[in-house]
């Protein structure tokens, strides 16, 4: 008789547990992951790209899962565990050309999965035809293109980027921070060019505000809030820097929701006597008669590169400054803007 009612409590527990887990499994939605980001993405062999996810997780996080098979995955942002919603950051490093899948795969505390797809496109890196300079002021102001135009800090000091990183950017006081690159390696003259860049305004009220001039001056500037062109980004021409005017163009801005505590982009272009200026990928294209001179300058950022006292300090952060002397296409643009 003894053996029979541990036989039937065995049962009994073993039910128990089968229903409980069941219970569960009822009681707490299945887990879910969102993003904001095109789930149709062009990358760049050997050039990281970040990915921010939301997850939601009633019945607690438990551990995440990656397939990717064009490159490596870096988890920046680690969920907590138990926790029942929040972000996940992924960087992407892919490492060969052609087209796959990236996909995420979140476990729950119930055992139950979500996961969440990308079609993953990756092209030969961007960079490596055309680049004249690039720095991403990352610990430090070198030309990360292996041309050795590196560039001279005065007074900046390194903070965040726009994507949360220490040691990223530049900061600028608007008094007398500015960085040079002396050595001529940007011919404003050029039949092509592109320069890319962030720019984060602190005081937008501030006039005349020098993103990016070359030495000297008067060839090339953008600059934020000229008295001429209130509160637009705006650029300036003149065919000889030598001679202190404006001579093909002065200030021609574009509008743009720029503001305050805001990362923006801003992509200047040259195709023969074609300029562009788009900031945040709005803008226009204008044409001019007159060229500047076919020479080589070198270049400042945040101040004008003059002797006069104004020199047009910038008040803010820039960041992830490219130089190119040809023009970029679509998926390169959009590839500078989303990255």
């Amino acid at each position: 008789m003894r053996k029979i009612f541990f036989f039937v409590l065995f049962i009994l527990i073993g039910c128990d547990n089968e229903e409980n887990e069941k219970l569960k499994n009822t009681l707490f939605e299945e887990p879910g992951l969102s993003t904001s980001h095109n789930q149709i993405i062009t990358l760049y062999s050997n050039n990281p790209y970040d990915i921010i996810i939301n997850y939601n997780a009633p019945c607690g996080y438990n551990k995440l899962k990656f397939e990717f098979d064009l490159g490596n995955v870096l988890l920046i942002t680690t969920p907590s565990k138990n926790s029942k919603s929040g972000k996940i950051k992924i960087r992407l490093n892919s490492k060969k050309s052609g087209k796959g899948v990236f996909k995420i795969i979140l476990t729950d505390n119930c055992d139950q999965n979500t996961d969440l797809s990308f079609q993953i496109s990756v092209q030969e890196s961007l960079g490596y035809d055309g680049l004249l300079a690039n720095y991403d002021f990352s610990n430090n102001a070198e030309d990360k293109s292996g041309n050795g135009n590196n560039a001279e800090v005065y007074g900046v000091v390194l903070t965040k980027d726009r994507n949360g990183n220490d040691n990223a950017a530049y900061k600028f006081d608007g008094i007398d921070d500015y960085i040079v690159i002396s050595k001529e390696f940007f011919n404003i003259g050029n039949e092509n060019y592109t320069i890319s860049g962030w720019f984060f305004i602190d005081e937008i009220k501030k006039q005349n505000q020098n993103i990016l001039n070359i030495i000297p001056s008067f060839g090339l500037s953008l600059d934020w809030n000229k008295t001429d062109n209130p509160f637009v980004v705006s650029f300036s021409l003149n065919t000889n820097p030598e001679i202190e005017s404006w001579n093909i163009a002065s200030s021609i801005g574009v509008l743009g929701s720029v503001g305050e505590k805001k990362w923006h982009h801003f992509l200047l272009s040259k195709n023969k006597n074609t300029w562009g200026l788009y900031v945040d990928g709005v803008g226009n294209s204008f044409y001019f008669n007159s060229n500047p001179i076919d020479k080589y300058f070198g270049v400042s950022l945040g101040k004008k590169s003059s002797l006069d006292s104004s020199s047009n300090y910038f008040k803010g952060k820039l960041d992830d400054f490219y130089f190119f002397d040809r023009l970029l296409n679509r998926d390169e643009i959009k590839y500078l803007m989303e990255n």
